[in-house]
């Protein structure tokens, strides 16, 4: 028993690895393709709220990381050509963009899955029969996009067979079953990874093998959320002074959206998690349908509040101090002409 439970944990992260390794490239390979038509786009958005919360939305469901449109946000900031304001649009749309990105990982609980996997062959014979480079680049693209569903199917198989490794799962959500350690959970694992898409897909492999509550779904969900901000604080370290306030603000927007919302969760999950059932059954799509809302929920409510947000994050992450010179405290050199008149 001991070494089953071994060998399908090491499967089961086998598996994560394979998907980060997929999800990387895939975003990587998409930044390099389509980075310097987003950046233009967000340089020629203006300063249009609904604009540039639907470019962060678009440019997140492209490259399939919040992460990597934030990080790109918060540079743009740094080099003085994305203002405050116009950023944080930006940063709102991203949040609900990742959350589309994983509405396409759910796809891994059906058929499909298998015409994605696919596309791996399909992509590596495309490399090998020719020399065209546009080619290699899709080939490129779809090899990735196979290996994350393939990632997905590693996954899911370490449940597969192994009831000893399911209950193991099942007992660890039922007792973390308190709100708080789930948000927890979802915060830490989350952070490590670096990628809520990556953490979300874990979860989505879970619910597909195990009872996983619609309760626990609630709290995990608002774990990566939150998680997710780390990254993006990160990459701010050593920037300028706006651009550690787009970093921030992404932070307010995931702190804000739970300080919204978990009053109202916590208490009435009991009420909520019927409804939500009935609604989506397959507890696959209640984790990407659930963080598609809660997300675009959030966004529609801080949308509004934009310039109030921009001046508490500017009292939060206040100007740097002007550095005063020896040169202005002393006076000038004497000269040979000094004193007369």
């Amino acid at each position: 028993m001991f070494w089953d439970m071994l060998f399908s944990g090491l499967f089961f992260l086998a598996g994560v690895g394979v998907f980060l390794v997929g999800i990387l490239k895939f975003s990587d390979l998409l930044q390099s393709e389509s980075s310097a038509r987003i950046k233009v786009l967000f340089q020629k958005m203006g300063n249009n709220r609904v604009v540039g919360f639907g470019v962060g939305t678009a440019a997140t469901t492209v490259i399939q990381s919040s992460t990597a449109t934030t990080v790109i946000i918060v540079g743009l900031v740094n080099a003085g050509v994305m203002t405050l304001g116009q950023s944080t649009a930006v940063i709102f749309g991203a949040n609900v963009g990742t959350a589309l990105s994983n509405m396409l990982l759910s796809l891994s609980a059906f058929r499909v899955k298998y015409i994605f996997m696919a596309l791996t062959f399909v992509g590596a014979f495309t490399k090998l029969v020719t020399q065209n480079k546009k080619a290699h680049k899709v080939s490129d693209i779809l090899i990735a996009f196979g290996i994350i569903f393939i990632g997905l199917e590693v996954m899911s198989m370490a449940f597969r067979g192994n009831a000893e490794l399911t209950n193991w799962f099942e007992r660890i959500i039922g007792v973390t079953s308190f709100p708080l350690l789930l948000i927890l959970w979802g915060f830490l694992l989350t952070a490590i990874i670096q990628s809520s898409t990556a953490a979300t897909a874990i979860f989505i492999a879970l619910a597909a093998n195990i009872d996983l509550p619609f309760t626990a779904i609630i709290f995990l969900v608002i774990g990566t959320r939150l998680g997710t901000t780390i990254t993006t604080l990160i990459a701010a370290i050593g920037a300028t002074t706006n651009a550690k306030r787009a970093a921030v603000m992404h932070l307010m927007f995931n702190l804000l959206g739970t300080i919204i919302f978990l009053p109202i969760l916590w208490p009435l999950q009991h009420i909520i998690a019927p409804f939500f059932e009935n609604l989506v059954p397959d507890p696959v799509w209640q984790i990407s349908i659930f963080a598609l809302v809660l997300n675009l929920a959030t966004a529609l409510i801080l949308l509004f509040l934009i310039k109030p947000l921009n001046k508490l994050v500017q009292v939060m992450v206040r100007d740097k101090p002007e550095q005063i010179t020896m040169e202005e405290i002393l006076p000038p050199p004497c000269c040979p002409d000094f004193g007369k008149i």
